[in-house]
């Protein structure tokens, strides 16, 4: 991109050198770089040049629908392929725009076909909100009808009976349609007006609630942190806190500038999006989504045209902090008429976790380590708060938000970019990111039945991806301390992180989380080096102190063919092949380039290639022993290639394949733990290879003892995925056999017992 903010920061950091002091309050920091010559002149003709990321004009929208028209209209349409074009049509096109109206009155078409009545209805009152031409009005009105009938909400047809009749007025009805408005008429006579709809909960606002009895301590070698009050059994929930604030991950790698379809209210993901109008980018659910967000969106529109949060990253959850909260602070900004004065009387209220502020307060209790990181690092992150302060006074209404604000203009600068650059430090060191599993976009591949949402055989492997898809702050459970083998696992649903205990935890025990580097994810010295980086602090924890080689012992083990001695060495498939540390003979790297070379798109001839791979594989499991993590990876590429198509196209080593897929997944078992998305998603494989079975064979595989731990635990670990994805899942299996209906009611009740 033409302006990109870190190659300025870059020039601003080196220009500046030295120039901040060493220790001093946000405040204090803010004012100084404010009071740089021309560093804010340079901040705002840098927004003003950003470029818009959608194009102007409507072209690009009629394209998309076009798209979808004809798709729609194809003797067997892919009606999950058709809602994709039209979704694409409607993020194309300008706010109040005909093309908007004409994508969404589309998408409600293709959407009653997949039976997803509710976004169907409000596709439906976006288009007759909007541009819809007037002499096919009655069309949508008779789709919104469909849809509250569908629902079962006759309170909603009053207003669509209404204009029906209306038109009917001028037009009359053929005798169908006159049926069915006095159907609807009838409805709507009957329904009972003080019934309200009861829709979706997609309410997101901060929750805690510990499970366990947890206390907060303060020691000057580790700050504050959190131990148990009382005994914690294994598998107990520790505590369940729902994210003050929360924004959604930008893929760096990804050349589009559209959004992931995840609401930015309620935090579900994989939604049929709803984005505003106005920009196109922010992302919701449902209208009421929409609507609701509206009071901390109109802040970010602006930003989101612009795809400023894609440049700035954590930076952007900075500001949504200090949004969310701006309302419980409004008042001291309203009385104080310095900067200084007021940034000092809201952090001395903030003391206590239980203060005037809330949940917002329990967030500016949380550590910033602008004293102990990098000075240039916190140039950057205080540059970022100054930019962003200006950005809400030039590019956003937020003069009317502080409008009873007695700061003067210059004050109230420093005031706002302080709070910023502290939620900035702040999250640097205690966001957490949210997890789940994202969908691939229809248009990839053929993931589903025609004529509804059911996952074909072989293809939840393809369609479903673990991804962060949320960066989030959870102020209380910031607060545990970190341990390379901790004591506690994380799971979300939407915006609400739960803690369960893995082990057993005694009375006066801490509450240990782990950071990111976990002893068998990676070797000590690395650990130290990321942990010191991001956290700066020097990790004691019993791993750490012992010097565990968990990582290097069991998931780095090599053998050589020449010497037959064992050795641990990660390997780097970019500095292929290695030699041995003992005997200095070459390591064979052949048979990896082998499979490493396939092509997942390549048809020809799969029986003989899979032959090859099966081969090389067995080959590589004689030198890259015991749970060696790079033979995972040739090993997931081998079931790349090959899965889906297994049995569909009679290969003769389907059990082969079924023995592949299940080693996968106690490789990913044995690395990290049944409870996580490795194994999730690593057993993937094997129910796509039972479900193919399932749907070619004539008989139904049965499953051997190993096979059937790895189900049940399977099924242990879908607690830690969100409620749609786990639904999908259980009817993926369901429909293919892998467990019956009884199986089903069981998974789902031990869901709603974790949650």
């Amino acid at each position: 991109m033409e302006c990109d903010w870190d190659e300025m920061v870059d020039s601003i950091v080196y220009k500046l050198q030295h120039q901040l002091p060493r220790i001093a309050s946000e405040v204090d920091t803010i004012r100084h770089l404010a009071n740089v010559p021309k560093l804010c002149d340079l901040f705002r003709s840098w927004l003003q040049r950003l470029p818009n990321v959608r194009a102007s004009g409507e072209n690009k929208s009629n394209q998309f629908r076009t798209r979808g028209n004809d798709m729609f209209k194809a003797s067997t349409p892919e009606y999950h392929v058709v809602v994709e074009a039209y979704s694409k049509a409607i993020f194309a096109a300008p706010g109040g725009s005909r093309s908007l109206a004409l994508g969404h009155a589309n998408r409600a078409a293709a959407l009653i076909r997949l039976r997803r009545y509710r976004e169907a209805f409000d596709d439906c009152q976006l288009a007759l909100d909007g541009d819809y031409p007037a002499d096919s009005r009655l069309k949508v009105l008779f789709r919104q009808a469909e849809c509250a009938e569908r629902l079962d909400e006759p309170v909603k047809l009053g207003p669509i009976v209404e204009g029906i009749a209306r038109i009917a007025a001028e037009k009359a009805l053929q005798k169908a349609e006159q049926r069915r408005l006095e159907g609807w008429r009838a409805m709507y006579d009957a329904a009972d007006r003080d019934c309200t709809v009861e829709e979706e909960e997609n309410a997101t606002s901060p929750v805690l609630r510990e499970e366990a009895v947890l206390k907060e301590k303060e020691a000057p070698a580790v700050g504050r942190y959190i131990v148990a009050a009382e005994a914690i059994k294994a598998n107990d929930t520790v505590a369940r806190e729902t994210a003050v604030s929360f924004v959604p991950v930008y893929d760096p790698e990804s050349s589009s500038t559209l959004p992931s379809f995840d609401c930015q209210k309620c935090a579900k993901v994989n939604v049929v999006p709803f984005p505003c109008p106005t920009c196109g980018r922010a992302c919701y659910c449902s209208t009421r989504c929409r609507v609701a967000h509206r009071p901390v969106h109109r802040f970010e529109c602006f930003g989101y045209r612009k795809h400023l949060w894609y440049q700035i990253g954590i930076a952007h959850l900075g500001l949504r902090c200090f949004l969310d909260g701006l309302g419980t602070i409004a008042g001291e900004m309203a009385r104080a008429t310095d900067a200084s004065v007021c940034y000092r009387r809201v952090l001395e209220a903030t003391r206590e976790e239980d203060n005037p502020f809330s949940h917002y307060g329990r967030v500016l209790r949380l550590v910033t380590n602008f004293d102990k990181m990098d000075p240039d690092d916190r140039m950057r992150y205080t540059l970022a708060g100054l930019m962003l302060t200006i950005y809400l006074q030039e590019c956003t209404p937020f003069a009317e938000a502080v409008k009873d604000c007695a700061m003067p203009p210059a004050e109230l600068l420093v005031c706002c970019g302080a709070f910023i650059t502290r939620h900035i430090g702040q999250l640097v060191c205690n966001g957490h990111a949210i997890s789940e599993l994202r969908l691939a976009h229809p248009s990839k591949g053929q993931f589903y039945n025609l004529n509804d949402s059911l996952l074909l055989a072989g293809s939840l492997h393809l369609c479903l991806k673990s991804s962060r898809v949320f960066t989030a702050i959870f102020p209380r459970i910031s607060m545990f301390n970190h341990s390379c083998d901790p004591n506690i696992r994380n799971h979300f649903e939407r915006a609400t992180l739960t803690v369960h205990a893995t082990r057993p935890i005694g009375a006066g025990g801490e509450v240990f989380n782990c950071y990111g580097p976990h002893y068998r994810l990676m070797a000590a010295a690395e650990r130290k080096m990321l942990l010191r980086a991001q956290y700066c602090f020097d990790c004691g924890c019993e791993r750490c102190r012992e010097g565990d080689a968990t990582f290097e012992q069991r998931f780095n083990m090599i053998r050589c063919p020449a010497c037959r001695r064992e050795y641990s060495k990660e390997l780097n498939l970019e500095e292929l092949p290695t030699v041995c540390v003992y005997c200095s003979a070459e390591i064979p790297s052949e048979w990896l380039s082998q499979i490493l070379d396939l092509d997942p798109d390549d048809r020809r001839d799969e029986t003989r290639n899979f032959q090859r791979a099966e081969s090389a594989y067995n080959y590589g499991k004689q030198i890259l022993i015991h749970s060696n993590q790079t033979r995972a990876i040739a090993l997931r590429h081998i079931l790349e290639c090959f899965t889906r198509i297994a049995t569909c196209k009679g290969l003769a080593h389907s059990n082969a394949l079924n023995k592949l897929a299940l080693e996968y997944a106690l490789l990913m078992r044995e690395r990290f733990g049944h409870m996580s998305l490795e194994f999730l998603t690593g057993c993937f494989y094997l129910l796509d290879v039972w479900a193919m079975f399932c749907y070619y064979g004539d008989d139904e595989p049965e499953q051997q003892a190993e096979e059937r731990t790895v189900l049940k635990q399977f099924r242990q670990a879908l607690a830690m995925i969100g409620a749609h994805n786990r639904g999908q899942i259980l009817d993926y299996m369901k429909r293919y056999k892998i467990i019956d209906g009884e199986s089903t009611a069981e998974c789902i009740e031990t869901m709603e017992q974790t949650a």
